[in-house]
């Protein structure tokens, strides 16, 4: 089987709406600065719809696909995302996108009630996200959330304990260092589905080529780092209701060779296995950095070389999205 006839369930893109003045996405704000660390993110301040998508993809085969919530602010406009998403998959063969990750905040005293409005209106949503990225300096452009201790709060852990009541599961988007605390939120809500996203999204630390990154957030470059990151991967892999998502790869990585990108894929697999590592292309933020068919190829590549079989490729390129999404 070769890529172009690879069945692919791709587990991790976003779209946006740009046309419609009351649709706000942080990141995307015509006042936001366009220097990214992902690269420049004017490149991207226009909407991208699935018919967008679905050209860039092309010729490759997407039966099914996952939209991630892309920075939608949902203060001033609920559910509008939700429901511009929902309209989207009706214009497409395959109704892409099938599944929908959004956003909740876990500490929002509301959360109940939006939960419910979420599951009982929308039938394609399946996870929610809140990005938990936290280095020391709040203000850095590598932190994505407000305080650092998330995981470990009662409130918040509480609020995380409603997803299962309501069939949710939750993409996970942390770094190294809170790993540990990671995996015992799953040891604690076991029943649980948790998304690893972006391998733990911790590579450019300890990428030689990027070690400048590290100076510019007071981290040390030194191999502590890349083993902190895969000791953390380690034990998140150990709860069996965690699984890791193949993404993101070259958001950091911009100069990226199938040798830099190697040693994440490789460990990802080694240590989850072949049964719970999804295929996601990030685009089109990866876009600034590849195009669809080089991610396809390089992540094909490197899952052989590791000594995937077919049908263990076939498992991480479609059947885990398909199981740990409900598609």
């Amino acid at each position: 089987m070769s890529e172009s006839t690879l069945n692919i369930v791709d587990a991790h893109h976003h779209l946006w709406d740009l046309s419609n003045p009351n649709h706000h996405y942080r990141l995307l704000r015509p006042e936001t600065s366009g220097d990214r660390v992902a690269g420049d993110f004017n490149r991207l301040k226009s909407t991208y719809s699935i018919k967008e998508y679905l050209s860039d993809v092309y010729p490759y085969n997407i039966v099914k696909s996952v939209h991630i919530e892309a920075g939608y602010d949902v203060s001033a406009d609920p559910w509008g995302d939700t429901e511009w998403l929902h309209e989207q998959g009706k214009t497409n063969d395959n109704d892409l996108p099938n599944g929908l990750v959004v956003y909740a905040n876990m500490m929002n005293d509301q959360l109940r009630e939006r939960l419910s409005v979420l599951t009982s209106r929308f039938n394609r949503v399946r996870g929610v996200r809140q990005m938990l990225n936290w280095l020391d300096n709040r203000a850095s452009k590598y932190t994505a959330c407000d305080r650092p201790d998330y995981l470990i709060d009662d409130k918040w852990k509480q609020g995380f304990g409603l997803l299962h009541d309501h069939g949710l599961s939750f993409d996970l988007q942390v770094y190294h260092h809170q790993m540990i605390d990671a995996a015992q939120l799953a040891r604690e809500y076991s029943n649980t589905t948790i998304i690893l996203d972006h391998c733990g999204k911790s590579f450019f630390f300890f990428n030689k080529s990027l070690s400048n990154c590290c100076k510019t957030i007071g981290l040390p470059y030194d191999e502590s780092i890349r083993n902190q990151w895969k000791e953390g991967m380690s034990i998140l892999a150990q709860q069996h209701n965690v699984s890791c998502k193949l993404s993101g790869l070259v958001m950091y990585q911009h100069q990226w060779t199938i040798d830099s990108l190697r040693p994440y894929i490789e460990h990802a697999l080694n240590v989850f296995g072949a049964q719970r590592c999804l295929f996601g292309s990030n685009f089109p933020v990866d876009k600034l950095n590849a195009s669809f068919a080089e991610l396809i190829e390089v992540y094909l590549q490197i899952a052989k070389e590791t000594g995937l079989s077919q049908n263990e490729i076939e498992h991480v390129f479609h059947d885990n999205a398909i199981r740990v999404y409900r598609l």
